[in-house]
């Protein structure tokens, strides 16, 4: 009886992670626990597949400046990409737009994982990514900065 509750809870748990992985809250958080932080230039944006939700790409990033150890020189992320037309947005879908030689800051679950943000690089992000860091929050697939207490 103890295995077949605990069996039922693991498969509840199993349906529900992945719908929930379209929330941008769920979003945020996967941005907060990333492996990778990263100010980096977009080198390469390849089309992996055209899907009716969007199209997927993997994006090879060039390392400036990284947040968080272990960081490679260079490194890969997935997105979506939302172009129009015959595609139809996803409700709850966080769509990327990264373009070769684009500098922004970017987090990523894991070198060739899920990109979790993608932010355009600005003096002021600059500033904080490089000397406060702790000031960052993410929501909706960008950082932004937290203001001062």
């Amino acid at each position: 009886m103890k295995i077949r509750t605990l069996l039922s809870i693991l498969f509840l748990l199993a349906l529900v992670l992945p719908a929930r992985a379209q929330d941008p809250d769920y979003l945020s958080i996967m941005a907060q626990e990333s492996e990778i932080k990263a100010i980096a230039t977009v080198s390469k944006v390849q089309v992996m597949a055209h899907n009716s939700d969007g199209t997927l790409k993997n994006v090879t990033f060039k390392k400036i400046y990284a947040i968080t150890p272990y960081v490679p020189d260079a490194f890969v992320g997935g997105c979506k990409t939302f172009v129009g037309g015959w595609q139809k947005r996803a409700e709850g879908m966080v769509y990327f737009n990264p373009r070769p030689g684009q500098r922004v800051f970017v987090t990523v679950t894991t070198n060739g994982g899920a990109i979790t943000s993608f932010t355009p690089m600005n003096a002021a992000l600059d500033h904080v990514v490089r000397n406060e860091p702790y000031r960052l929050t993410y929501s909706h697939g960008r950082a932004s900065i937290q203001p001062r207490d």
